[in-house]
């Protein structure tokens, strides 16, 4: 009786396999790709620097004229504003020129970065799960969202979500930025009753959420980095094993951020890194468009936040 062919995108590949494969395509698809970009990269790199030079001598040639007519005061607050407006457009001018760029590469080559992968889909700018987030403790209430960079997929049968979110609250002058990094959402192979968060640890103890209350945990070591909310100690025991607040201790500088956080809600462990670094990027407009270095650490980002499944061993239907 013939076999049935293995479907690639269900094989589970090493991370060598991963990186081998990564390294050959970009080589022999994404280089010739992205090469045809070069020219755009460069008129970019001199429209960007145009704009933004022109903006900034503009403000300072506005500061110049406060500081020599009276200085900052009310009489002034309109040529202040114009100042801090034309200040605020050479970054931007810099930003969006660069983001504009990134994305319109991104969608021709992120198909090929993915399928190194396996079961991997990049998307860009709509996401449809993140009151989920807030529900779960891992991000405060937000009544604005921006994304960037989406990953769905599956890594050794466990689903995998990988979002790049700025959350914010307020509005006009009132507006502030609540969350700004990377959010993991990975199903859990496992069973339990209770919702738990594990947060960084503050002076107050303020719990995320009402239901849930503060539990000191037997390390520690732990307690002084991280304080625990649960609505359930005995499920809250089980899961945040010795050897899973050692790994979670250990996330912060692995990842490069700030603070890390996490949540086990419903069936999901959703990981929270906190960074105001841009995660994934590429395409710098002061560089080659083919500068290796660029594409081969966004590679290893991605593959660094896959290894999360190995890392909490999530495929095993054993305790943490």
């Amino acid at each position: 009786m013939a076999k049935k062919p293995v479907n690639p995108a269900k094989q589970v590949k090493s991370y060598s396999q991963m990186r081998k494969e990564f390294y050959k395509k970009y080589t022999d698809v994404i280089v010739p790709k992205v090469m045809e970009h070069e020219k755009t990269r460069k008129k970019k790199l001199i429209l960007a620097i145009f704009l933004s030079s022109i903006s900034f001598i503009a403000g300072c040639f506005l500061l110049y004229i406060i500081i020599t007519h009276g200085g900052f005061t009310k009489k002034n607050e309109g040529i202040i504003q114009l100042s801090i407006i034309l200040y605020m457009f050479s970054y931007f001018s810099w930003y969006f020129s660069k983001k504009d760029f990134e994305n319109k590469i991104k969608e021709k080559i992120m198909p090929t970065v993915c399928s190194c992968f396996g079961d991997m889909k990049w998307s860009e700018g709509s996401y449809s799960g993140g009151e989920l987030f807030a529900r779960a403790g891992i991000v405060p209430e937000f009544s604005h969202s921006e994304y960037d960079d989406i990953f769905k997929g599956s890594y050794k049968d466990v689903h995998i979500e990988i979002v790049e979110p700025e959350y914010e609250v307020g509005s006009g002058k009132t507006r502030r930025t609540v969350f700004n990094g990377i959010i993991v959402k990975l199903d859990m192979n496992k069973s339990f009753a209770g919702h738990t968060v594990i947060k960084p640890n503050g002076l107050i103890h303020l719990s995320p959420l009402s239901q849930l209350h503060f539990t000191e945990l037997e390390d520690p070591e732990f307690n002084k980095k991280f304080d625990v909310y649960t609505n359930n100690e005995v499920d809250a025991r089980y899961l945040i094993t010795p050897s899973f607040m050692e790994r979670l201790k250990n996330m912060e500088t692995a990842f490069f951020a700030s603070n890390v956080s996490c949540a086990f809600y419903r069936k999901f462990l959703i990981v929270a890194l906190k960074t105001n670094k841009d995660i994934f990027s590429i395409c710098s407009l002061i560089k080659p468009i083919d500068d290796r270095e660029q594409y081969f650490r966004m590679y290893e980002e991605i593959v660094s936040i896959i290894k999360l499944i190995d890392h909490f061993k999530l495929n095993q239907k054993i305790g943490l």
